[in-house]
């Protein structure tokens, strides 16, 4: 067993290793490489196990040799050389690595022409070398592109030379950066010169201080000059100074907050939309004026529309936009008769600080406003841009195979013409196909459950999902086709709130059917407790439905939510107040299912008034009285009064008083009295906790004998049926032991007078 593991483990190793030298990828191609205060493209040749290479800027040097996925070697540059060791991702785009005394040296594979962005730099003159200057840092910059780094070299000159490739690199970042917190416009940039020598004076939106461009022309290219590393420091102090702040830092912190700020997060949101950019491009958007519920059909066609305008509208340099945070008034990027694209101020409405954003006037206009530009191309140097929705993707497919429907007739191109038509009739037959298909649906599932509840929802569920199908359906079409942001904007408004006032029907129907079904459950048992609580709970679910409803309908239709909230709040106070005994006796209501004073069937007695309880509901309470006639009681009355519950009795008394002639003997009256409780203690229903027996009183013709005592019986008729067989076994006794029942006698004397007076006595007997 021990010499089959170690000839396994090593089979293993031997396999692993021989996959793992299979597997050791390839290092030929370009890189975009990067390291602690700089970036570099590479391009590296491996030929075997051997890898060479050349990296830009600084002219340097690889060689090395692979282990696997490990590059070993060493850089070299400027005279100097190090160690420098990579390592291969699994899926080789990507490598991490050391040089030095532990720096890190990353990189990612590109595809592409290596320096592809330096095919923008013309230097033909000033203003050409220096719009290709800005094109190119803000592609290093901005955008990653480290073929942009490469291409500056070619239109920089270094005033009084470098000391290295550090000191090109920091000269090169303190030059961008003074361009980078500068506001200019490159057309104001020289032209053709004819001397030597050129100069273009920037400096920062808002602030009184300049920093001059100078160019120098060798032989017919033109080149920017780079003064020295102190004197690019001095320059950018000032200009930070100039704002107000101390540290650069603080300066780009305040200028996130501006026009170019606006501007950059919404393109470059737009760029990297599908990749975690949409939040970032909608931000710089003032969308208060769109209903929160169609933000999410509304707010990407709108940055779609907003996105080709400004493609049409010119190439943007962000440094042309103001990057002021404290602008006076709003900046305005590009006028036309249908429409402007302003950047302005917008309040926050938590209080927060205002926010630099599209207006919203720029945005409910740029549907017109493209109608009237599309036949524009994009700008020169504007990359292929992928709509993000199905509106631009759509057009897209009409324009390249039918571009005879894009023809506009009014506000709306033909093909959206034939939509809306379409779309209507469509409509209508899926929402009837709906309203029966679900009729027929809930019949056929709902074959086992009650035949109220059956019929019922078959009856009234298919109505309003028959209308939230032909409300909902255009709504989706006219969004998708991008009719909702022309003309018909107010009918799809309109459409989405049927299409709500259709899910309200929807709930409110569903709360209604679960409140039969339960209701008549609750009917079943003894309990009253169930009938309230769904009563009270399918009241308040439908209240804060309708409620609901009116809030969304209100937000989708513009007028502020809050009011509503607030009228309904002063509306359902002036309703408590209207309403003082109904509410009462709502609360009453939850004031018995809570004390549970009595249960269906029980016999109470309140206020001198028996009788049998029916029914509790949420306002009122139904009982039945001895005659059979039907008594409503609110709520509030019940529970302000002392209710005797009669049926809940956990026995019932029984008393009775027997009346025994006067002629008894004592001797025969202590028999029966002995005798007559054991009687009652032989009653199965008795209590023999009880059970007292003796002489009460003298009546008028009888001795009065009492019994008296509790059967443990509930039911009145359970008790009456104890107390019939007691009465019989008392008659029983009494036979027994030859004592005579009395009964009302009377005895009346009369005085003869043929009897000279005498006086004789005539009883006269009445049965009781």
């Amino acid at each position: 067993m021990i010499r089959a593991r170690i000839l396994c483990t090593f089979l293993l190793a031997v396999f692993s290793s021989h996959v793992w030298a299979q597997d050791a990828g390839d290092w030929s191609g370009n890189w975009d490489t990067y390291w602690r205060d700089g970036e570099a493209q590479m391009q590296l040749q491996q030929d075997g196990d051997r890898v060479t290479g050349t990296y830009e800027p600084g002219e340097g040097r690889i060689e090395g040799r692979t282990e696997g996925r490990i590059l070993h070697g060493s850089w070299f540059q400027d005279g100097v050389e190090g160690p420098v060791m990579f390592a291969l991702s699994q899926d080789g785009q990507s490598f991490t690595g050391r040089f030095a005394d532990g720096e890190y040296w990353n990189g990612k594979r590109v595809t592409g022409t290596v320096g592809s962005s330096g095919n923008f730099a013309t230097r033909d003159t000033p203003r050409a070398a220096f719009r290709s200057l800005v094109f190119l840092a803000n592609a290093a910059v901005y955008d990653g592109d480290i073929s942009a780094v490469n291409a500056t070299e070619a239109l920089l000159l270094y005033s009084g030379g470098t000391s290295g490739v550090r000191d090109e690199r920091r000269r090169r970042r303190l030059l961008w950066t003074i361009l980078d917190v500068s506001t200019f416009r490159i057309y104001d940039a020289p032209g053709h010169v004819e001397g030597e020598t050129a100069n273009f004076s920037i400096g920062p939106a808002g602030a009184n201080i300049e920093y001059t461009i100078r160019f120098r022309r060798v032989g017919n290219v033109w080149f920017v000059v780079v003064p020295s590393a102190s004197d690019l420091r001095g320059d950018l102090n000032k200009m930070i100074s100039s704002f107000g702040y101390d540290t650069l830092s603080q300066l780009r912190e305040a200028t996130a907050n501006s026009p170019r700020a606006a501007m950059r997060d919404f393109l470059m949101g737009m760029r990297t939309w599908r990749t975690g950019g949409r939040e970032r491009a909608l931000q710089a958007l003032d969308l208060s004026f769109v209903p929160p519920r169609l933000l999410s059909f509304e707010a990407p066609l709108l940055a779609d529309y907003l996105k080709q305008v400004i493609d049409r509208a010119g190439y943007v340099t962000w440094q042309e936009i103001s990057n002021n945070p404290n602008r006076a008034g709003s900046y305005v990027f590009y006028r036309h008769p249908a429409g402007s694209i302003v950047i302005e101020q917008v309040a926050d409405l938590e209080g927060g600080q205002a926010k630099w954003k599209f207006s919203s006037d720029t945005l409910r206009n740029a549907p017109q406003l493209y109608g009237q530009m599309q036949g524009l191309p994009v700008a020169a140097g504007i990359s292929a841009f992928e709509p993000i929705t199905s509106f631009f993707e759509m057009r897209e497919r009409i324009r390249t195979r039918a571009p005879s429907l894009l023809v506009r007739y009014g506000s709306l191109e033909f093909w959206q013409w034939l939509i809306i038509p379409a779309s209507v009739a469509l409509s209508a037959i899926l929402g009837w196909l709906m309203c029966k298909g679900m009729s027929i649906l809930l019949s056929r599932s709902l074959h086992g459950a009650e035949r109220g509840l059956r019929i019922g929802a078959a009856r009234r569920v298919g109505k309003p999902f028959g209308l939230l199908v032909g409300a909902g359906f255009p709504v989706l079409v006219f969004t998708w086709s991008g009719l909702a942001e022309t003309i018909l904007s107010a009918a799809t408004l309109a459409l989405v709130a049927t299409t709500v006032v259709a899910l309200i029907w929807i709930l409110y129907t569903a709360i209604d059917l679960a409140e039969g079904y339960f209701q008549r459950r609750a009917r079943r048992t003894s309990g009253f407790v169930d009938e309230i609580a769904v009563s009270l709970i399918s009241g308040v679910l439908k209240i804060g439905t309708v409620a609901a409803g009116i809030i969304a309908i209100a937000d989708i239709t513009g007028i502020p939510y809050e009011g509503v909230i607030a009228g309904l709040g002063v509306g359902g106070i002036a309703l408590a107040f209207a309403a003082r005994d109904t509410v009462s006796n709502l609360i009453g209501g939850a004031i018995l299912m809570s004390d549970r004073p009595f249960h269906r069937g029980d016999l109470i007695e309140t206020e001198s008034r028996m009788a049998t309880v029916e029914h509790v509901g949420l306002r009122s309470t139904r009982m039945r009285t001895f005659d059979d006639s039907l008594l409503v009681i609110p709520n509030s009355q019940l529970t302000d009064k002392s209710i005797v519950n009669w049926g809940q009795r956990r026995k019932r008394k029984i008393r009775l008083e027997i009346s025994l002639h006067y002629d008894t003997s004592r001797h025969r009256l202590d028999a029966f009295k002995a005798r007559l409780r054991k009687v009652y203690l032989d009653q199965p229903a008795a209590d023999d906790t009880t059970g007292y027996v003796g002489l009460r009183s003298f009546g008028e013709s009888a001795l009065n004998v009492e019994l008296w005592g509790y059967f443990n019986l509930a039911e009145f008729d359970d008790y009456v049926a104890a107390r019939h067989q007691l009465i019989g076994d008392i008659v029983d006794l009494a036979r027994e032991l030859n004592v005579v029942f009395a009964y009302p006698t009377r005895t009346i004397r009369l005085l003869s007078e043929e009897n000279d007076g005498k006086e004789y006595e005539q009883s006269a007997s009445q049965s009781a």
